[in-house]
């Protein structure tokens, strides 16, 4: 369609003021007529220009400066141009196109055909070995600021070649050069593309030009910025139907409005879906939120691990896609005579329905385990359609349904206004389909009133091995494009984990050993740096996180490797300049990984991991305890990886931090040992079990600033304060009546610290709060050292009560202190996990403590460097000891082992009857005892540890044998306090080791 076609007419417009209402087509078309020709390209990239020059006053937001000179642009196309903003937005904005088809052109295939277009020997030219290996840096300092940036590179070697003066080509001659970019079937098509812009646009203007094929004008211009400032309803149009020409057409006046945005949802037009937050909160704030204003009950929904997919049916032609808005429609089928979906469930739809949107869940079901398959397995059996009944086949669950269109009415009826109770009524009255058995069903859904409500169907859905629950408030409008506090989603809590995953970014790898050689065996990740980037750009910058190599097998590694093939580059370890500039790896003692590779070319893994811990190892300040990898997705989009900000979110529940057990009133951790050979303890070496019942719990702490005068420095203080229970609050603290406030600062004399001071209250030094969480408990603040500032008539907050059973060696200004115990003199730290004994003695001659400085001995390899094992219990493992007799050695060990620190036990009948289980169905046998035998010797030899108590405080993991569960359910329910244990079968241990990762749980689990 040209720029004179009309626009579409699916959504009522409705004009205001002095413009009348334009009902009709021609009106539209006539509106829509350009003024003049069509503009010259240059001046887009005039604007472009500016845009990226910045603001020309100092401290400027460049956001604002951004809007500004966005509005200008379309100020002057609207009045020498007209209003057809489409040609020029699809330009700005090709990222967002779907009219025009893809390229197939990444960087090396265009450093490929402009080597050939310029007559560049690829061999011998400097400019083509730059643009063919454009990430790495060369001799030619005059290029060192380009590295990474393939279009300038291009353009300024096409500077050095071109004769064209001044751009010739307008936005339509561009926009149909790239349809026909679009359309070419091979190199000579393209060359020929190449070779008109070439001789007719200039090498400036040829950069935006080559960012626009790239889809990224690295300018931060995401749909969000410009269709606001285009029209005030154009975001809300453009979420509905995700079509730029629709919104450009329909919204062309910012005098037009929609007269109702929701009624824009219609057939075929893919729309954002709303989506369930992050549990954030307790299920008791939940249940009070679902009962807010007049609701009585909630509905309980089970959560699916599968693909989000929308559903649209027109007669019998239908489209899918998943949340994203990638078509899928050529995998699940068209029409009833194609795909592997379609033709199964066409004669579920009631003949009465022409037009529906369906919204669910895509899984894959395997008829031989009767149970659904996991993420990763979808695209595969998707991709093999079969009529064979015990293959493994789609299967939609639906959840929602959001427009309906009967056999012969006028117009259909937009549902997403109405409140969920009645879009479920509809659903549900099998007027509009039947549900066929593991072809398209309903998801399960059960309403509650109580938190009881939501634990039972907790209960239901495990039982069942399902993943979680989603809580949803009945009088919930469908609201597209966004997560509100109508629908959360609820996971469980595994002993061997946090309940939150964490879609992370992979910026780097570390080279494997053994089987993994030549391969990638393990992976930095990293978060959005909030700090440096705005959400809405492309051009996103990063702080590493943590490495995760676990739970990858041996076939996705080799994915990646095909994926990351001449796109990743050796870590410059000695010219850190030209590494890339956005990732952030920390300051103090950063993880630096062994090769890199660009955030485009890279792909999201979803991790889960034991607790968060503080780590100057990654910028984040904070890192993930054994780290796994749960999901691996090619596909998915860059842009979801997790935020920092949302890494703090995390932090600040106050359960996030404990380890195994550390939530059991009953359970009292032993006292743990200090070392002779241990390094001076810092932020990275706290206490690693951070409860409600933590040295801090109840206080209030502002930190105006940490040891150091910087961001990162505060922010290490605030997890450490987070983590032993403290709250942060970035204000004066008020405080309750029983609980201490403390405002933290090396120094005053500022703005901040002024303003504490004139509150009448005392400024405390840092330094107490890592003293303080290096001892165990908070140290007297009698000592002035710690006091920056008293305030006259506040003393009474310094006279903190000590632990009784300790006491501080003012002398020596000691952090330990001296205690007896039967077993002898060594020293202890209240934090070091290698003790095995109640007690030990404390001597401060005999400690040496090393110097900060010997953390420069460490291996940056893995997260979990500075951790140490768990306490002993009634485990079986003899590595486990021999690991804990090297702790005393000047480097702390990589931990490397498969199943390390993972605690398991068998369900062998000797082990059923030491724990009072029913044995009902054990057929203890010769290959029985062996199979359990066999799986003990592996998981022992890959770092595991066995125990034969069911009750074990540490217990992560259940092995079950395939030929008898009859206990699993009883299992369940006797371990899942104070956290689930994971049930698997023996097969997830035996496929483990041979894959050389621990598997998802979720493909192993018994069926009971």
């Amino acid at each position: 369609m040209s720029r004179h076609s009309s626009p579409s007419s699916h959504v009522k417009i409705t004009s205001v003021g002095k413009t009348k209402l334009l009902n009709n087509q021609l009106a539209d078309e006539e509106a829509l007529r350009p003024v003049g020709p069509s503009p010259p390209f240059r001046e887009l990239c005039k604007a472009l220009n500016s845009i990226a020059s910045g603001p020309s006053r100092k401290g400027s937001s460049r956001s604002l400066h951004r809007r500004e000179c966005l509005k200008k642009f379309f100020v002057i196309w609207r009045k020498v141009y007209g209003n057809d903003f489409y040609p020029c937005v699809r330009l700005l904005l090709p990222h967002r196109d779907r009219e025009r088809a893809t390229y197939f052109l990444k960087e090396a295939a265009l450093a490929r055909l402009y080597c050939n277009a310029l007559e560049l020997n690829k061999q011998t030219s400097l400019a083509a070995q730059q643009l063919l290996h454009w990430k790495r840096v060369t001799n030619d300092n005059s290029q060192e600021s380009n590295v990474g940036d393939f279009a300038k590179l291009l353009s300024s070697a096409i500077q050095d070649r071109s004769l064209v003066s001044q751009t010739v080509l307008t936005i339509d001659d561009i926009n149909q050069q790239l349809d026909r970019l679009a359309e070419a079937d091979s190199d000579i098509k393209r060359l020929e593309i190449i070779n008109t812009f070439l001789n007719d646009v200039d090498s400036n203007d040829h950069l935006w030009l080559l960012r626009i094929i790239l889809k990224d004008l690295r300018l931060g211009i995401s749909e969000y910025v410009l269709l606001s400032i285009l029209h005030h309803q154009a975001l809300e149009l453009f979420n509905v139907c995700t079509d730029l020409r629709v919104v450009c057409h329909t919204l062309y006046s910012t005098q037009i409005f929609l007269e109702d945005v929701q009624s824009g949802l219609q057939i075929f037009n893919v729309f954002k879906p709303m989506m369930a937050k992050r549990s954030r909160k307790d299920i008791k704030d939940i249940v009070k939120l679902m009962l807010s204003g007049k609701s009585i009950e909630f509905l309980i929904e089970e959560k699916m691990d599968g693909e989000r997919m929308q559903v649209h049916k027109q007669g019998d032609q239908y489209r899918y896609w998943s949340r994203n808005g990638v078509e899928r429609t050529s995998l699940y089928g068209a029409n009833p005579t194609s795909g592997c979906l379609t033709p199964y469930i066409h004669s579920a739809f009631e003949a009465t329905v022409e037009e529906v949107i369906l919204d669910g869940e895509m899984l894959v079901w395997d008829p031989l385990t009767e149970k659904a398959m996991a993420f990763g397995s979808l695209k595969t059996f998707a991709s093999r359609p079969t009529n064979d009944p015990e293959q493994p086949r789609a299967m939609f669950k639906v959840f929602d349904i959001l427009y309906l269109k009967g056999r012969g009415k006028p117009a259909g009826v937009n549902l997403i206004g109405k409140p969920l109770s009645e879009r479920r009524r509809v659903m549900e009255s099998n007027r509009v389909f039947r549900e066929i058995k593991t072809r398209m069903e309903l998801c399960y859904s059960v309403r509650g009133k109580t938190v009881q409500d939501i634990k039972k169907s907790f209960e239901k859905i495990l039982e069942e091995r399902g993943e979680g629950l989603v809580v949803k408030k009945l009088h919930s409008k469908y609201v597209l494009n966004s997560r509100t506090d109508d629908w959360f989603k609820v996971k469980p809590d595994y002993m061997d984990e946090l309940g939150e995953t964490f879609d992370v970014l992979a910026v780097g790898g570390f080279w494997g050993k053994g089987k993994r050689g030549g391969k990638l065996g393990s992976f930095l990740v990293a978060l959005v740096d909030d700090e440096r980037t705005d959400r809405s750009k492309d051009n996103l910058c990063y702080k590493s996180f943590c490495c995760v190599g676990t739970g990858l097998s041996v076939e996705e590694t080799e994915q990646i490797m095909v994926k990351l093939r001449g796109k990743y580059v050796d870590w410059d370890k000695k010219r850190n300049h030209r590494n890339p500039d956005w990732l952030h790896l920390g300051t103090s003692l950063p993880t630096v990984p062994d090769v890199w590779w660009h955030f485009k070319d890279s792909f999201l893994l979803t991790i889960k991991g034991a607790e968060i811990v503080p780590s100057r190892s990654f910028a984040c300040r904070s890192t993930l305890r054994f780290p796994r990898s749960l999901r691996f997705d090619m596909e998915r989009d860059v842009q979801q990886c997790m935020s920092y900000q949302e890494l703090l979110g995390i932090m600040n529940q106050p359960h996030t931090n404990k380890r195994f057990g550390d939530d059991l009133s009953a359970h009292v951790r032993k006292r743990q040992r200090f070392s002779q050979t241990s390094s001076q303890p810092t932020l990275l070496s706290q206490p690693k079990h951070a409860s409600m019942d933590g040295i801090f719990y109840g206080d209030e702490f502002w930190i105006l600033q940490g040891i150091e005068d910087n961001t990162e420095s505060r922010n290490e203080l605030e997890i450490l304060v987070n983590s032993n229970g403290g709250k942060v609050v970035h204000a004066i603290p008020r405080g309750e009546s029983n609980s201490l406030r403390f405002c933290i600062s090396p120094r005053k004399g500022f703005w901040d610290a002024e303003k504490v001071i004139r509150q009448g209250l005392n400024l405390i030094h840092p330094q107490w709060i890592i003293d303080s969480v290096q001892v165990g408990y908070k140290l007297s603040l009698r000592n002035s050292k710690y006091l920056v500032h008293v305030s006259v008539g506040n003393e009474g907050e310094l006279k903190i009560k000590p632990d009784p059973t300790k006491y501080e060696d003012s002398e020596t200004d000691s952090m330990y202190h001296k205690d007896k115990d039967e077993k002898g003199d060594r020293p202890k730290s209240p934090y070091d996990n290698s003790s095995t004994s109640e007690a030990s003695t404390i001597d401060n001659s005999q400690t040496t403590i090393q110097e900060e400085d010997n953390l420069n001995d460490i291996k940056p390899i893995s997260n979990s460097l500075f951790d140490e094992p768990l306490p002993p219990s009634n485990t079986d493992n003899p590595k486990i000891e021999g690991r804990k007799a090297s702790q005393s050695s000047e480097k702390m060990p990589v931990i490397e082992e498969l199943f390390y620190p993972l605690v398991f036990y068998l369900d062998t009948p000797e082990n059923a009857k030491e724990n009072g289980l029913l044995s009902i169905g054990f057929a203890e046998s010769t290959g029985h005892n062996e199979l359990f035998s066999q799986v003990r010797i592996l998981l022992t030899e890959n770092g595991g540890r066995v125990t034969s108590d069911a009750t074990h405080l540490e217990l992560t993991h259940i092995i079950c044998n395939r030929d008898d569960t009859s206990r699993c359910l009883e299992l369940m329910r006797k371990t899942s306090k104070p956290k689930r244990r994971r049930l698997v079968l023996t097969d997830w241990v035996l496929e483990s080791v041979e894959a050389k990762a621990v598997l998802y749980e979720g493909d192993y689990l018994p069926p009971f």
